[in-house]
């Protein structure tokens, strides 16, 4: 599967609906493999609603599962794009890297292997909670202080099929990623 004419821009400006398109193949090509290989489907954007909640259960314990989402190194390996964080408050995360991105995203709430918070500016703020239990991890997603009246459908297909890369990487394995560049 491949889809041409893909600007980047029309993600960031929704001028095209190319721009989530290419968030919705992630997330469609992510559930296509979790149905093949009998796993639980990870949550769908709902592109009636006018926020972000989602919920998985990881088989990992939560400071795994936490590494995953603040390392840079491992967060770029099983995201599939280069991510450059500063994992405290107040620290940058850089989509493509620090040296390529001049706005990048701000570290507002860490909680060492419970919380994880990033300001993405417009698009609003994500949060990452973790809950252990039994070896297992969950994850919530909550996606908020955002304009209701304009949600961002595009980033939210993308955060969803990254957190099925994201469960697939830490339980599938020999684990290769679903989107390749």
């Amino acid at each position: 599967m491949s889809q041409t004419h893909f600007d980047f821009q029309d993600v960031i400006t929704g001028k095209s609906i190319r721009g989530v398109l290419e968030t919705y193949w992630g997330q469609a090509l992510a559930n296509l493999a979790e149905h093949c290989e009998g796993r639980e489907l990870t949550p769908r954007v709902d592109y009636t609603a006018t926020d972000l909640r989602a919920s998985v259960v990881i088989d990992a314990e939560p400071a795994t599962v936490f590494t995953s989402l603040t390392d840079s190194e491992t967060v770029t390996r099983w995201f599939g794009f280069p991510i450059e964080i500063e994992p405290h408050v107040g620290g940058r995360f850089a989509m493509g890297g620090l040296a390529n991105d001049p706005n990048p995203a701000k570290v507002v709430d860490l909680v060492p292997d419970r919380k994880f918070s990033i300001d993405w500016g417009g698009a609003g703020v994500g949060t990452w909670e973790l809950e252990g239990s039994g070896g297992k991890t969950r994850l919530t997603l909550v996606q908020s202080g955002f304009d209701e009246s304009r949600p961002p459908y595009a980033a939210w297909g993308g955060i969803l099929s990254g957190l099925a890369e994201l469960r697939r990487y830490h339980e599938v394995p020999d684990w290769q990623p679903v989107i390749l560049a």
